[in-house]
């Protein structure tokens, strides 16, 4: 459905030994062992090592990293866009739900007591 780029080569702080970051977006969930399977003929395209991710495998606040961060490279339809409205209604709804946890934690200076 979509391809997306991010990490320090779309943001402009990559050093000589960055890898390229993709995330993946298919109808339901991509085979691990296929998508490290395509690292290497992509990083052959790239000339350079890359990292392939699931994006509807990863955590919330990953997705929203990719898709605010990075760059939508490719989409087969206009359902890339819905996932991404979707995205960013549940990070909303993340960042609401730990809001005073995330207060606690900047004004003790410390996670889980610790």
């Amino acid at each position: 459905m979509a391809v997306y780029a991010f990490g320090s080569r779309i943001t402009g702080q990559a050093g000589p030994d960055s890898d390229l970051d993709l995330a993946v977006l298919v109808a339901g969930y991509a085979d691990p062992v296929a998508l490290w399977r395509l690292a290497d003929p992509l990083a052959d395209l790239a000339a350079s090592p890359v990292d392939v991710l699931d994006l509807r495998a990863a955590s919330t606040v990953m997705q929203y990293q990719v898709i605010t961060t990075g760059e939508r490279w490719w989409a087969a339809d206009m359902q890339a866009d819905l996932f991404e409205a979707a995205i960013l209604s549940e990070k909303t709804e993340l960042d609401t739900a730990r809001a005073g946890l995330l207060k606690d934690i900047q004004q003790s200076g410390v996670v889980y007591g610790r």
